[in-house]
C-alpha cells in the first residue's frame, strides 16, 4: 500500500530501504531484495533520482534566504531586497602637499595658475614592490614665489581607467558593467554627453536616498551581479532621469591591489604637470584604509543591521550599522550613548573607530564620517562626538612546564612555539572594542600548543606610554591615564602600585611610585631616585592614582631635555580577566612578553621530582 512509503528520507540509502519496504507488501515483485537482481539495478535508479530531487530542492530552499545561501550572487540578491550594496574592494588612500618649484622658468612660461588634473601620477614603494598612486580630485594652484602649492592632495593606489557605453533604450533595464572586480567603487565618476561628438557632460551621483529624488534627478544606481562585477543602472524617468537614445555613458574609476600599499609614505611624482617637473611631495598622512571585496559573512551581518535602522541614527547600533556601510577604513568600531558615558553625557552620541592599519583615524577622515556620512540622518537634539581608541597595552610574564619525554623540540624550540600562541590569541581575540583577555583561555591555548607542555602560568600586567613635555618647553605635564580594569592594591604602604622606567629630574635618574593617602583608597604618585638600594623622594605629589576606578593622573613635573621621549607607567591588574568599556582596546605587545620555560621534574621522576619542583610566584 502507498501508505506504506517513507517520503521523508533524504539520505540515499534510507530512500532505496524504504522503497524495498514498500515492494515487500505487494506480490507482483520477488526479487527487489536480491542485489544482483534488474529490479534492484531499477530501485537505485529511483533512489539516485529521487536523492538528486531532494537536494536539489533542499539547496534551492536554503538559497532563498540570506543566512543560509552560499553562492554570493543569491547573497547579494536578497541583501539588496535589504536595501545593502556591498563594498568593493577599496584603494588605499594617503593624504600629501605637492609643491612646484618654477624658479628656474622664464617668467613668460610662468602662468598664474596651475590644474593638478585627476590622474596625475606618483609612484611608492613597499615591501620592494612599486605602486601606482594617482590624484583622485582636481586642484588649481596660484603661483606665489615661483612655487604652486597643492595642499590635502588625496592620491589613492591604482590605476584610472574608463569605459564608455552608448545608451539604447530598446534594451530593457540596460546596465553598463564595470569590467574589473577590482575596481573601487568610492572613486566612480559617472559622466553622460548627449553624443560622442559633445564636449560637455552631466555629472550624476550615486543614489543614497528617495529624499529630493524625482524624474529629473541626475542619479545612478549601483549594485553587484551575480558575476561578481559591479554594474550602473539609471532611473526610469520617475525615480531619476532616465538616460536618452545615443547618449554616451562614461565610467571613470580606480582599479586597486586592495589592501597591499597600507602603510605607503614616501612618494614619488611620475607625470609632470603642466610641464614643470621639479615638484617636491610632503606626505601629510601615510596611505591606509586598502581592503579587500566585502565578504560574504559581513554581507549576512551588515545587511539586516542597514535595514533596521532605515538610514536613520536613532540608536547607538543605528549609528554603528550606517558608519560600517558607508565607512571602509574600521577594523573595529563601538558606539554608546551619552547616558552610558563615564560621566553620563545626555543628549550625546559617542563613536570610536579602530582603522584597520593606524590606532586612529585621521582629521579627514573623521571629518567625512560627521559631515558627510551622518550629515542628515542623526536625531536633532542628539549631537554625536567620535573619540579616539584608548589602548591598554598588556606585559605578559608567561613561564610552562613541560615534559621532554614527550617531544622532539628543545625549551627553545618550545618557547617559540608558545610565542606564536600568544600572538595569535592577541591577533584573534584582541585589538578589537569586544575584545576580553580572558585569563583561561590563553591558559589553554598555550597548553594545547604542544603535547608535552603540562601546565602553564600568565601573569598579566597593563601599562601605558606617555610623552612628556621637557624642560626646554617649559610647560607642565598633565595626563589623565585610564586603564582597562581596576589596580591591584596588596594594602602594603611601602609597596609600590605603579612602576615606571627610568626618566631624568634635576640631573639624576628618576622613577615614578606612590604612597597612601590617609582616610582614602587612593593614592598618591611621587617621584623618586634610589641612592644605595634606597627609595628618596625627589617629588612628593605628581599626581593621583584611583585604584577602584584604574586611572592615574599625573601632573606637576617637567623632565630634564636629555631625559627619554617617552615614559612607561606599568599597573598589575587587580583581576586575571581584563573586559574594555566604550572606547577601550586591549592589545598584547611582542616585546614585553617574557616566556620562561622549565622541565616539569614530577612527570620526568615521578613523586622524587617533588622535592626539586616549583611554581610560579603570583607577583615579580
Amino acid at each position: 500500500m502507498a501508505t506504506n512509503l517513507n517520503v521523508t528520507e533524504l539520505d540515499f540509502d534510507q530512500i532505496k530501504k524504504n522503497l524495498k519496504n514498500y515492494l515487500k507488501t505487494q506480490t507482483e515483485f520477488s526479487s527487489h531484495d536480491f542485489e544482483g537482481s534488474g529490479l534492484s539495478s531499477l530501485l537505485d535508479v529511483l533512489a539516485y533520482n529521487t536523492h538528486y530531487n531532494a537536494m536539489a530542492a533542499h539547496f534551492a530552499l536554503n538559497e532563498a534566504f540570506l543566512d543560509s545561501a552560499q553562492i554570493r550572487g543569491n547573497i547579494v540578491t536578497r541583501a539588496k531586497l535589504l536595501g545593502y550594496i556591498p563594498r568593493s574592494v577599496l584603494a588605499p588612500k594617503a593624504t600629501v602637499n605637492i609643491t612646484v618649484d618654477v624658479s628656474a622658468e622664464e617668467n613668460t612660461n610662468k602662468p598664474a595658475t596651475l590644474t593638478l588634473p585627476r590622474g596625475a601620477k606618483l609612484t611608492t614603494q613597499v615591501d620592494g614592490r612599486n605602486y601606482r598612486y594617482i590624484v583622485l580630485e582636481e586642484q588649481v594652484a596660484v603661483l606665489s614665489s615661483n612655487t604652486y602649492s597643492f595642499t590635502n592632495v588625496i592620491i589613492a593606489e591604482g590605476t584610472r581607467k574608463k569605459l564608455l557605453y552608448r545608451v539604447d533604450n530598446d534594451i530593457e533595464n540596460q546596465k553598463y558593467q564595470i569590467s574589473d572586480d577590482d575596481a573601487d567603487t568610492s572613486t566612480l565618476r559617472v559622466l553622460i554627453q548627449a553624443n560622442e561628438s559633445s564636449t560637455s557632460y552631466d555629472n550624476y551621483t550615486k543614489f543614497e536616498s528617495l529624499i529630493n529624488v524625482n524624474s529629473s534627478s541626475r542619479v545612478y544606481y549601483l549594485q553587484e551581479n551575480s558575476n561578481e562585477y559591479f554594474e550602473v543602472y539609471f532611473g526610469d524617468g520617475v525615480t531619476g532621469k532616465k538616460p536618452l537614445n545615443n547618449n554616451i555613458v562614461t565610467l571613470d574609476y580606480v582599479f586597486t591591489n586592495g589592501p597591499d600599499s597600507n602603510g605607503a609614505n614616501i612618494f614619488t611624482m611620475v607625470d609632470n604637470i603642466g610641464g614643470f617637473a621639479t615638484i617636491a611631495i610632503t606626505t601629510l598622512q601615510k596611505a591606509d584604509g586598502g581592503t579587500v571585496k566585502e565578504t560574504n559573512e559581513s554581507i549576512r551581518f551588515n545587511a539586516p543591521l542597514t535595514f533596521t535602522s532605515q538610514n536613520r541614527a536613532v540608536t547607538s547600533d543605528d549609528y554603528r550599522a550606517i558608519i560600517q556601510k558607508e565607512f571602509t577604513n574600521i577594523k573595529s568600531i563601538s558606539t554608546w550613548g551619552g547616558e552610558d558615558n563615564d560621566p553620563p553625557d545626555y543628549g550625546s552620541i559617542y563613536i570610536s573607530i579602530r582603522p584597520l592599519v593606524n590606532e586612529t583615524l585621521n582629521d579627514n577622515e573623521k571629518t567625512e564620517i560627521m559631515n558627510t556620512i551622518l550629515k542628515g540622518k542623526s536625531v536633532v537634539s542628539i549631537t554625536p562626538y567620535i573619540v579616539d581608541p584608548n589602548f591598554t597595552y598588556l606585559d605578559l610574564d608567561v613561564s610552562f612546564k613541560y615534559n621532554p619525554n614527550l617531544t622532539d623540540r628543545s625549551a627553545v624550540e618550545l618557547t617559540a612555539v608558545v610565542r606564536d600562541t600568544v600572538s595569535d590569541y592577541n591577533f584573534n581575540e584582541l585589538n578589537k572594542f569586544d575584545g576580553v583577555f580572558r585569563h583561561s583561555q590563553l591558559l589553554k591555548a598555550i597548553d594545547n600548543a604542544d603535547p608535552s607542555i603540562q601546565n602553564s602560568n600568565v601573569r598579566p600586567y597593563m601599562f601605558m606610554t606617555i610623552t612628556p613635555n621637557k624642560a626646554a618647553a617649559n610647560k607642565d605635564n598633565n595626563f589623565n591615564l585610564q586603564f582597562t580594569a581596576p589596580f591591584f592594591n596588596s594594602g602594603s604602604s611601602t609597596n609600590f602600585i605603579i612602576t615606571s622606567t627610568m626618566w631624568k629630574y634635576g640631573g639624576e635618574e628618576v622613577y615614578f611610585g606612590d604612597i597612601p593617602i590617609s582616610g582614602s583608597t587612593n593614592r598618591q604618585v611621587m617621584v623618586y631616585k634610589v641612592v644605595s638600594g634606597e627609595n628618596i623622594t625627589v617629588i612628593n605629589n605628581a599626581g593621583t592614582i584611583d585604584v577602584n576606578a584604574g586611572t592615574i593622573t599625573l601632573n606637576n613635573f617637567i623632565p630634564d631635555e636629555a631625559s627619554a621621549d617617552t615614559i612607561r607607567i606599568t599597573v598589575v591588574p587587580d583581576s586575571l580577566d581584563l573586559a574594555p568599556k566604550r572606547d577601550q582596546l586591549l592589545s598584547i605587545d611582542p616585546l614585553r612578553v617574557q616566556i620562561t620555560p622549565s622541565v616539569d621534574t614530577i612527570s620526568v621522576s615521578g613523586s622524587s621530582g617533588t622535592i626539586d619542583y616549583t611554581t610560579t610566584s603570583r607577583l615579580r
